[in-house]
Formats: structure tokens, sequence, C-alpha cells
């Protein structure tokens, strides 16, 4: 028996550097809903979806190169993004630049949510 899944893919438009990740969050959200609106069981987003692709910048403050990193996931910003995947029952695959505990960084993690509010992250 065939089975099918709809995805959206969701394109953020610019994130701008003075950008919150509260805002940011946000705007996924409301994409979450507008995607699961049409159908859509599963949301993805693009790599880098919660800062600027701040790699085009010239940095040499290591506090401000590291703000754009992630250290838990989810975190105090983006849980409202886990929770609403929940409400919805709608799953997201989520790129983010990713510190370790052991001050590694990697430019992206990936976040997999089935829609009940659970999270996996896969090594980028």
């Amino acid at each position: 028996m065939a089975r099918y899944l709809r995805v959206a893919a969701a394109q953020l438009g610019p994130i701008h550097r003075a950008d919150s990740r509260q805002s940011v969050v946000s705007r996924l959200i409301d994409m979450m809903r507008q995607a699961k609106s049409c159908g859509s069981q599963f949301v993805v987003f693009p790599e880098l979806a919660l800062t600027t692709f701040f790699p085009r910048y010239w940095m040499e403050d290591q506090s401000e190169i590291e703000s754009f990193f992630e250290r838990e996931m989810p975190s105090r910003e983006t849980e409202p993004l886990f929770d609403e995947a929940g409400k919805l029952g709608v799953g997201f695959h989520l790129g983010y630049a990713e510190m370790t505990r052991k001050g590694r960084r990697f430019r992206r993690g990936h976040v997999r949510c089935g829609g009940i509010g659970e999270a996996r992250r896969t090594p980028g």
C-alpha cells in the first residue's frame, strides 16, 4: 500500500543581522501554520534558518561570532517552534549553526521533529 507525505519547502527570505531569534522563530511558526493549512505534514526550512547568513561578514570578535551558534536545541528561543509543531502534528527539518559543549562549531546541525514534540539531532 502506498503512503503519501505532503512536504512543504519554506523559503524565509532575508534574515537581517539585527533580527532576533525570537522574531525569526515567529516567522518560522507562521510558515509552519501556512504549510499545515495547505495539507503539509512536514516542513523543510533552509540552512542557517535562525540567523542571518553570518559567514558573509568579516568578524574578529569571538563572542560576536559565537552569538550565531546554538548551544542547545531546543533552546529557550526555539522551544515555541517545537511546541507549535507538536500542536499542529507537523514534522520539520531545521538547519542551524551548532556549537558543541566542547566548543566545536559546525555550520549546520539538523533537527528533525516528528510532529509530536520529540527532537533528534543529526550531524551536519
